[in-house]
């Protein structure tokens, strides 16, 4: 009996524990929750009174500096999207000129090309016509030609 009764007395105590526990937990979950509504409210707050201010309206003299310091804070964040607005368009201005660039660079290549191919071709052209009018062709008759005297060399020349 005598461990059953030193069972039950550390169910006892882990019951309590645990209902301790949770109590504890209902607790912070309370006051976690209190403290996001309390943030959320002034948060408002401070909204309601910083639009009421940047619509002209008069506020207390101890809240003033720190509505300045808002503001000069939103006029810095709308300075830096703008500035950012006008470097993203003059990069996209950069990269539209270098792909300009580089495609008239292609097509002058491309042109550069066909043209030494052109003047390759009439090159070679007019070096055929040249070989064709400077060789005369001088016909001998065979029977004139010595068939023991004559090499191939002697034609060829």
């Amino acid at each position: 009996m005598a461990f059953l009764d030193k069972l039950n007395k550390m169910a006892k105590v882990i019951e309590d524990k645990t209902a301790d526990a949770i109590e504890m937990s209902n607790y912070t979950a309370a006051i976690t929750a209190g403290e996001n509504g309390f943030t959320m409210d002034i948060r408002r707050i401070g909204e309601f009174y910083y639009e009421f201010f940047i619509n002209g309206g008069t506020v207390e003299p101890n809240i003033l500096p720190v509505l300045q310091s808002a503001k000069a804070h939103q006029d810095a964040i709308a300075q830096a999207k703008a500035d950012i607005e006008k470097l993203n368009a003059e990069i996209a201005a950069e990269k539209e000129a270098a792909k300009a660039e580089r495609a008239a660079a292609r097509e002058a290549a491309k042109a550069e090309k066909e043209a030494a191919k052109a003047a390759e071709e009439a090159a070679k052209l007019a070096e055929e016509e040249k070989l064709e009018e400077e060789v005369p062709v001088e016909e001998i008759p065979l029977e004139e030609i010595p068939a023991e005297e004559i090499s191939i060399e002697e034609i060829v020349e």
